[in-house]
């Protein structure tokens, strides 16, 4: 994203629209590739006894459970993984698999009715993905892609609804993670309907740097402007402009694709609408 962290002159930008042209053909070539959804046998297995209790144990959906009701629903999942930017659910499928992410990232998303992609949230290992609270007829509301190479457990939605309806507290943790998405959901439509763009983009990075569990300065935030501008409800050129002017201010620096934090306190003064020094850029 290096090169993502300046002014994009207009030849260039006839590129990029070019590349974004070959992208889409990509994904859709993807799209149309069905996950790896074999059966692994035990010698081959991506995940062993022992990780897959501790995942049980350690996912926030699972806690508080019996060793006995870990162990049943440990007996019941599959093993999945899926390769990078590979479609896992597709808008409008049919309600398909519970799935627990190993290790990895995926993105959730929409279509906008302009065509474009918007991302509601990116989800990493330990969360829950797929048909969770979903009805049996229904269909995703959203596109699920991995964002890098995922390993996942997976549970058939009918056997996951039969646990469910067994176990108070299994139910309880269902309830209490869909009431945590939303509140992530409303959070952003309040903030696209009363803040200016730069503290939206703040407060975009810094719940991404609270994802990642990381505490103190330089955390990584993986993400393109692009898809940045997809979470913060503003255009890539907008992005990049901030974060060159956040680069000068040691507020954060390029790295891999990404950025990096380097001053979480700076950061949060911008989310929280604090005046910026006066070279800052202005924002409409």
């Amino acid at each position: 994203m290096g090169n993502a962290l300046r002014m994009i002159p207009e030849p260039e930008l006839r590129q990029n629209c070019n590349r974004l042209t070959s992208r889409d053909l990509e994904d859709r070539l993807l799209a149309s590739t069905p996950a790896i959804d074999n059966a692994v046998s035990r010698t081959v297995s991506l995940i062993n006894a022992t990780e897959r209790q501790h995942l049980l144990q350690s996912a926030p959906i699972f806690r508080n459970l019996s060793s006995s009701e870990r162990c049943e629903i440990g007996s019941l999942a599959g093993e999945r993984r899926y390769s990078s930017r590979q479609v896992i659910v597709n808008e409008g499928d049919k309600r398909g698999d519970v799935l627990l992410i190993v290790s990895g990232r995926v993105k959730i998303s929409q279509t906008s009715h302009t065509g474009g992609e918007v991302i509601l949230r990116i989800r990493k290992a330990g969360d829950v993905v797929g048909g969770l609270g979903m009805s049996p007829r229904e269909a995703h509301s959203s596109t699920i892609r991995a964002m890098e190479p995922c390993r996942a457990l997976h549970w058939k939605a009918e056997d996951f609804d039969r646990l469910c309806s067994f176990s108070t507290t299994l139910h309880s943790n269902v309830v209490q993670d869909m009431n945590n998405m939303l509140r992530v959901l409303q959070d952003c439509f309040c903030e696209l309907a009363t803040l200016k763009v730069s503290s939206r983009l703040a407060r975009t990075l810094l719940r991404l740097a609270e994802q990642h569990a990381c505490e103190g300065q330089n955390v990584p935030i993986p993400l393109t402007c692009e898809e940045l501008g997809q979470m913060a409800g503003t255009t890539l050129f907008t992005v990049s402009r901030l974060l060159c002017k956040w680069t000068e201010m040691g507020l954060l620096y390029s790295a891999n694709r990404g950025i990096v934090i380097e001053d979480m306190v700076g950061l949060l003064e911008v989310a929280d609408g604090s005046p910026l020094p006066a070279n800052a850029l202005p924002v409409a």
